[in-house]
């Protein structure tokens, strides 16, 4: 996944800790309260990690500051979930589907080996009376001899 589809995913009203309609003052003291936390070298554990949250927390704070860039972010972020509900949506009808499909699988095979029962059931009746054929001939021939 690339940096850009992975910042796409990043909720940055969450990523700051705000609601969607705060004023930009409170996204003033998210982004410092944030940004102290966050800040490389604060973080020389895992100056990395600490880096990159940083530069999330920066852009976040970029974008949900300017209104142009926060209109056009909010616009995406409405389609985003509007999609995403969509899908879960799709994936609710794929599982009814799926699962109506195994069971008309499942009926057909039952329906198969009831028949097969049923045949072998049948084939074994016949051949047990021609078995019973068989010995009443062999009866009769064994008898009409003496």
């Amino acid at each position: 996944m690339s940096q850009e589809e992975d910042e796409a995913d990043i909720d940055y009203y969450d990523l700051l800790g705000v609601p969607q309609d705060s004023t930009n003052e409170v996204i003033d003291k998210a982004y410092r309260r944030k940004a102290r936390k966050y800040h490389p070298d604060k973080n020389r554990d895992n100056p990395e990690a600490a880096t990159k949250v940083f530069h999330q927390i920066s852009k976040a704070y970029e974008i949900l500051t300017n209104p142009q860039k926060r209109l056009v972010y909010d616009n995406a972020r409405k389609a985003r979930s509007a999609l995403k509900v969509r899908h879960e949506a799709l994936d609710a009808k794929r599982k009814a589907m799926k699962a109506d499909l195994e069971d008309r699988e499942n009926a057909a095979r039952l329906e198969k080996r009831k028949k097969t029962a049923a045949e072998e059931s049948r084939q074994a009746k016949k051949r047990q009376h021609e078995d019973v054929r068989e010995w009443e001939e062999n009866k009769e021939i064994s008898h009409s001899g003496k």
